[in-house]
């Protein structure tokens, strides 16, 4: 945690004119991935990393062999036999409100499902997006044809998707809904 995390606002200042610092947007995602790839290691026994393609750093990727290219899908990259491209998502609360779920479409996670639907084509992987709100539990967005057997209690359903909490899918699954083995 640096001195950019906390902003503590001294009420006791009349001054309205004062801004609040803004958040390094960058920062907070490089946090929210290496978190996320903590949170996968420790619960996998495998090393789950950063990808060089990850956030804006797609041109140091353009240059390499095919086979690199498929390797560094996504936002993290995965342990040999993952069968899932990750796209790794921080924050968005203004963005995404799930009530609207019952209301229509939801455009940021929809522009969310077609990155990761075309990280999925490209690499041969099944797609998943992985949402880390500000204080709350991790959520998971899958296609329900990924995992067509496999129902949780409390679910979202969007479209074709599923929204569920990411600790009860990864409680609720075996090494071989992750794995090709």
């Amino acid at each position: 945690m640096d001195d950019q995390d906390l902003l503590i606002e001294n009420i006791l200042d009349n001054n309205p004119k004062k801004k609040k610092k803004k958040v390094n947007g960058k920062s907070k995602g490089d946090r929210t991935e290496l978190h996320l790839c903590k949170k996968l290691t420790e619960h996998f026994g495998e090393e789950f990393s950063r990808a060089l393609g990850s956030g804006s750093r797609w041109s140091q990727v353009g240059q390499l062999p095919e086979h690199a290219k498929k390797t560094l899908s996504g936002d993290i990259c995965v342990p040999e036999g993952f069968s899932w491209v990750i796209e790794c998502k921080g924050g968005y609360e203004s963005d995404i409100n799930l009530t609207n779920v019952c209301d229509g479409d939801i455009a940021r996670l929809d522009e969310f499902i077609e990155q990761v639907s075309r990280d999925a084509e490209y690499c041969g992987r099944k797609p998943i997006i992985l949402w880390k709100r500000n204080r709350k539990p991790w959520l998971a967005i899958y296609r329900e044809k990924d995992l067509p057997h496999h129902w949780f209690i409390r679910q979202i359903w969007y479209g074709d998707w599923r929204i569920v909490s990411f600790d009860a899918l990864l409680k609720g699954t075996t090494r071989k809904i992750w794995f090709d083995e």
